[in-house]
C-alpha cells in the first residue's frame, strides 16, 4: 500500500488513545494490585503510557476465564465456518485501522513506519485471514479397517493456551500465534512483551468487536519473570508457546516439568549465515540481499543473517559491493517514511550491542562501516548499520547472538569449509545460499542444519511454510503454514464395533 507522508503520521500520533488495561473475560481491567508499568517511545527515550502491571491473581482469573470459555465450547462448538467468518471480519478491521496500529507499534517499539505500514500490519491481517481460511478444510481421517469397525482418527483443540510474544515484532508474532490457536477452537493467554504492549492491546479491542467470544482472548500486560512464570507454571494451562531468548526458553522448559508436563513450543534466538559462494552470477543482488538480511528491523530479529560467509576468491569484490549497498540504509526518526531502518528498543539493548561493538575491535577484528551511536539528540536509542571483516569464528561477533546491525564477515575455503562455518554455531533457524550451481544449492541446503534456508534471497518464506529452528533455536515448534494448526491440537483415535446386520 503507499505510504503516507511523515506529518500525516505524526497527525495519527498526536489524536492516539491508547488502550492500557489488562483484557480478562471480555472486560479491560485494572490488575488487583494497582501496579502500573511505564512504557516508552525508543526514538524519544520519552513516556508513552502507564501500562497496567498485571500478577499472579491476574493469571488465574483470566487461565479461569479461558477454562470456562473452552469448557461451554462458546468459541470451540461454533461452525468451523462461523468461526471463519468472525477470523475474516477480524482481517477486514486490522486492515480498517492499519495506519492506526502502524503508528501505535512504531511509537511503542521503535520500528519505522516503512516497514509497519507496507509489512507487519498488513500482514497481521492476512496472517489471520490465512487461518480463518484454512478452518473449515482441516479435514479428519477414516483409516482402512474391516467391515466389522469404523475407525477414525480426529484433532481437538488442545485447551487453554499460553502465548508469550516477544517485543521486536509485536503484532507479527501476535498473529502467528493466535491465528492457528483460534483457528484450531482454543482458548488463549496471550502475554505480550513488556516494552512493546500497547499494539496487542489495540489488537485485543479489534478481535472483541469482531465477535471472538468473552473469555476466548485474554491479554496480560506486565513483566514476563512474573506473568510468564506463572501461565508456564499454571496446572489449567494445556500449551505454552514462546517466541523469544533461549535463556527463558530454558526456564519454560523447567516449569513445564515443575508442574502438569505442558507442551512448551519454543522459537528462539539464532546466529545465522548468509553463505555467498563464487557461483553466484549477480553479486550486486547477493550484496543487497546480505545488507537487507542483516539490517532489517535493526537487526532485532532472530532470523537475521549476522554472519557473512565469503569465498575467498569472491572476497574483496563482495565487500566492496556490500558497503555500496550498505549505505542505502537511512537511520532516523521511525514515524518519517525516508528511513528504513528506525530506534533500538531500549538503552540497556543499545549499550549491550555497543558493547559488542567494543569486543569486536578489542577482539582484532576489522570495523569497515559504521559502529557508533547515533542521533543522540532525539533521548533516543540508535546505532548506525556496523559491519566487520577479518572475522575468526571463535571471535565474540561470530558466536553470540547481537540482536542488532551487526554483521561479521567471515572467509571460507570452498564447499565444505562453508558448511562447517555455517553449523559452526549452537542455533539452527535460518540460513541464506546464494549460488547459481543448481547440484551445490542441492548440496548444501541439505547439509546446513536450519530450520528454512532461503537460495538467493532473504525469506522466512509465506504463511504455507513453517518457521522454526534446529539445536537451541527452538523445541518442537513451528509457526506459520497447516503444521502450526496441528501443535495446537491433540491427536485422538476412535475405534467403532459395527454389528452386523
Amino acid at each position: 500500500m503507499a505510504l503516507l507522508t511523515h506529518a500525516d503520521y505524526e497527525q495519527i500520533a498526536s489524536g492516539l488513545s491508547f488502550q492500557t488495561k489488562a483484557l480478562i473475560d471480555g472486560s479491560f481491567v485494572e490488575s488487583p494490585s494497582g501496579k502500573t508499568f511505564a512504557t516508552e517511545n525508543p526514538a524519544t527515550g520519552k513516556l508513552l503510557a502507564e501500562v497496567t502491571a498485571c500478577d499472579d491473581r491476574d493469571v488465574d482469573a483470566a487461565v479461569a476465564a479461558a477454562r470456562r470459555a473452552f469448557a461451554d465450547k462458546r468459541w470451540a462448538g461454533l461452525k468451523p465456518v462461523t468461526r471463519k467468518e468472525i477470523l475474516l471480519r477480524f482481517a477486514r478491521l486490522i486492515r480498517e485501522h492499519l495506519d492506526e496500529l502502524a503508528v501505535i507499534e512504531t511509537l511503542d517499539s521503535g520500528k519505522p513506519i516503512f516497514d509497519n505500514a507496507q509489512g507487519d500490519v498488513p500482514e497481521t491481517a492476512d496472517c489471520i485471514g490465512w487461518y480463518a481460511e484454512a478452518i473449515d478444510k482441516l479435514e479428519e481421517e477414516i483409516t482402512a479397517t474391516g467391515p466389522e469397525n469404523l475407525s477414525l482418527i480426529v484433532r481437538d483443540p488442545i485447551g487453554v493456551v499460553g502465548a508469550i510474544l516477544p517485543w521486536n515484532f509485536p503484532l507479527l508474532m501476535a498473529a502467528w500465534k493466535l491465528g492457528p490457536i483460534l483457528a484450531t477452537g482454543n482458548s488463549v493467554v496471550v502475554k505480550p512483551a513488556k516494552l512493546t504492549s500497547l499494539s496487542m492491546l489495540r489488537l485485543a479491542e479489534l478481535a472483541l468487536e469482531a465477535g471472538i467470544p468473552d473469555g476466548v482472548l485474554n491479554v496480560l500486560p506486565g513483566s514476563g519473570a512474573t506473568i510468564g512464570k506463572a501461565i508456564t507454571l499454571h496446572p489449567d494451562v494445556d500449551l505454552v508457546t514462546f517466541t523469544g531468548s533461549t535463556e527463558v526458553g530454558r526456564e519454560l522448559l523447567t516449569y513445564s516439568g515443575q508442574s502438569n508436563l505442558k507442551r512448551i513450543l519454543l522459537e528462539l534466538g539464532g546466529k545465522n549465515p548468509c553463505i555467498v559462494m563464487p557461483a553466484a552470477a549477480d553479486l550486486d543482488a547477493a550484496a543487497e540481499g546480505a545488507a537487507q538480511a542483516v539490517f532489517w528491523n535493526m537487526g532485532e530479529n532472530c532470523s537475521s543473517n549476522s554472519r557473512l560467509i565469503v569465498h575467498k576468491s569472491i572476497h574483496d569484490t563482495f565487500v566492496e559491493k556490500l558497503l555500496e549497498k550498505s549505505g542505502l540504509w537511512k537511520t532516523g526518526n521511525p514515524l518519517d517514511p525516508r528511513f528504513n531502518l528506525g530506534a533500538l528498543i531500549e538503552r540497556r539493548h543499545q549499550d549491550s550491542i555497543l558493547g559488542y561493538i567494543e569486543k569486536g575491535k578489542a577482539e582484532g577484528a576489522d570495523l569497515v562501516l559504521g559502529g557508533r551511536q547515533i542521533l543522540q539528540q532525539t533521548g533516543g536509542y540508535f546505532i548506525e548499520p556496523t559491519i566487520f571483516t577479518g572475522v575468526s569464528p571463535d571471535m565474540t561477533i561470530a558466536r553470540e547472538e547481537i540482536f542488532g546491525p551487526v554483521l561479521a564477515v567471515l572467509v571460507c575455503e570452498d564447499e565444505a569449509d562453508a558448511i562447517r562455518l555455517a553449523n559452526d554455531t549452537q542455533y539452527g533457524l535460518h540460513a541464506s545460499l546464494w549460488s547459481d550451481d543448481l547440484h551445490q544449492v542441492t548440496r548444501m541446503s541439505r547439509a546446513i542444519r536450519a530450520g528454512t534456508i532461503s537460495v538467493n534471497c532473504f525469506s522466512e518464506g509465506d504463511f504455507t511454510t513453517p518457521f522454526g529452528g534446529f539445536k537451541q533455536s527452538g523445541f518442537f515448534g513451528r509457526d506459520k503454514s497447516l503444521h502450526a494448526c496441528r501443535q495446537y491440537t491433540e491427536l485422538k483415535t476412535i475405534w467403532m464395533a459395527i454389528r452386523s446386520a
